[in-house]
């Protein structure tokens, strides 16, 4: 059996978010047998109630666990109320008016609400203050 390149921080990192979002089921998979492991096709997804979240087509498994996570996080609520910002320009939702979990915001509204900066630091994906979870609707735990 050969090496799966693997880098582990980021696999790690994207179990725990998912877990922390509230998912009831996460898997990774490829898609192909029989050919080169970047050619697999690579997917991962959660399962919560009422939503399938995935992330399909990827080199690997930890590219796709982590392009996973970024879409969780993507269009999120933080705990703190503000919106997730992944990127230092700002936030997703201020270019798309309806959230993660499918409630509508304008752009006043989300930028009244403010930004929470969030990033992976090793094997965790965190807000840069307390507490570190993402505040999931209840109707998709």
């Amino acid at each position: 059996m050969r090496d799966i390149p693997l880098d582990s921080d980021r696999l790690v990192a994207a179990v725990d978010l998912v877990g922390r979002a509230g998912a009831r089921m996460f898997q990774v998979g490829y898609l192909h047998d029989d050919v080169p492991f970047e050619l697999a096709g690579w997917y991962a997804y959660a399962q919560y109630k009422g939503a399938r979240i995935s992330a399909d087509n990827f080199s690997s498994p930890d590219d796709a666990a982590e392009a996973l996570a970024m879409k969780l996080l993507t269009g999120a609520r933080c705990a703190c109320g503000k919106l997730v910002q992944l990127r230092a320009d700002g936030a997703v939702a201020f270019e798309r008016p309806t959230m993660v979990d499918g409630t509508v915001w304008t752009a006043e509204q989300a930028a009244a609400a403010g930004l929470c900066r969030w990033r992976r630091d090793g094997r965790t994906w965190h807000p840069d203050h307390e507490p570190v979870s993402v505040d999931m609707p209840r109707g998709m735990r």
